[in-house]
């Protein structure tokens, strides 16, 4: 009798995570989804909405979801267009607009509802909040430049954000140089990341950058990389070092 107590609480035991693993298989290879990712998408869209998604029909579903956030952003309910925005690069995850329009919508105008427009009295409590939802935004690029990292436009958004939004030019300029590296990226972004450094305090990282984008440029370079902006920055920079360094002299 004992013995047969025994092997029923192994079976028992070793039967539990077994059984729990086939319903996650089986929820998978029905769905495309398994775990927390259905459980979320259950509970915060509708039901025809959740079936869709779960259904194989995930392109139609980010889009209403997307529709949705819209319709949450002119109503002021930032809660309603965070949700929704994050279940629709959940579904998409791939697609990098929506990772684009979901920042922006928290980083700037949730954000700045909330520091401007909210009606809470103390101005501290306001750019908290406000902070809280740049950071909200941070955190969905960061996850996109994850999702779509072959692309430049999610790095350069997110040096946008961090230069705009955060005043971290220097995280900036990293972040426009990672989407020069990805060869899509639109030319005028290499002068951004002399223009980031500079806002740095880095004006002679700037000033060398400017030097070796400019012969990086070669002889003939496109007038689309705007060769004559480039000069008149390393100019620039160079007049105000030797007047820097005229005033120490003195």
């Amino acid at each position: 009798m004992a013995g047969a107590l025994v092997l029923l609480l192994v079976w028992g035991g070793a039967k539990i995570p077994w059984e729990k693993a086939m319903a996650r298989d089986q929820r998978k290879a029905t769905y495309g989804f398994s775990g927390p990712t259905t459980v979320a998408i259950r509970e915060k869209v509708g039901q025809g909405l959740a079936l869709a998604a779960l259904g194989g029909f995930r392109g139609l579903a980010a889009n209403a979801l997307m529709l949705q956030a819209h319709g949450a952003w002119e109503e002021q309910q930032w809660v309603r267009v965070r949700s929704a925005l994050e279940l629709a690069t959940m579904l998409q995850p791939r697609v990098a607009v929506f990772w684009d329009t979901a920042s922006w919508h928290l980083a700037w105008n949730a954000a700045v509802a909330a520091e401007k427009y909210s009606g809470e009295s103390s101005e501290t409590k306001r750019k908290i909040e406000a902070r809280r939802w740049v950071e909200a935004g941070r955190d969905l690029l960061e996850r996109g430049t994850k999702a779509v990292p072959e692309k430049a436009l999610l790095f350069q958004k997110l040096g946008d954000l961090y230069w705009q939004r955060l005043g971290d030019y220097q995280e900036a300029a990293r972040c426009y140089r990672e989407a020069l590296s990805k060869g899509d990226a639109p030319p005028y972004l290499e002068r951004f990341v002399g223009y980031a450094l500079e806002k740095a305090g880095d004006k002679q990282g700037a000033l060398e950058y400017f030097k070796n984008l400019r012969r990086e440029m070669g002889d003939a370079p496109s007038q689309a990389r705007r060769p004559e902006v480039v000069e008149r920055e390393i100019t620039r920079l160079e007049k105000e070092a030797a007047e820097k360094k005229v005033g120490k002299i003195r």
